[in-house]
């Protein structure tokens, strides 16, 4: 199993779904995506992305995943690349999220 980043997307579609080869990797429609996803760091945010009505997400403090949660606090460099490249947290509508200050951890 390998659990980083789309990891854990392939092996859910893989294992519950029945998704095999290059298409376990991608987004599958609602009906085939799990509806409760829980992760505490950046490499889970495909995971929870994929979740169809609800998402946890603990606080260990991870830039990025917490700047998704909160939608309102992190930084313009927050978001690592598959390649480890950084750049700005993007919305759905890829609008970028503000710098802000986590007042929560």
């Amino acid at each position: 199993m390998i659990n980083y980043i789309d990891g854990k997307r392939r092996w859910i579609n893989e294992e519950v779904f029945g998704v095999r080869g290059p298409a376990a990797e991608k987004i599958q429609p609602a009906a085939r995506r799990q509806v409760f996803a829980a992760g505490d760091c950046d490499t889970d945010i495909s995971f929870l992305r994929d979740a169809t009505a609800l998402r946890l997400v603990v606080n260990r403090n991870p830039n990025e995943l917490m700047c998704r949660a909160y939608d309102d606090s992190c930084s313009t460099t927050g978001y690592i690349d598959h390649d480890g490249t950084a750049g700005p947290v993007r919305r759905g509508d890829t609008s970028v999220i503000p710098d802000q200050t986590d007042t929560v951890y």
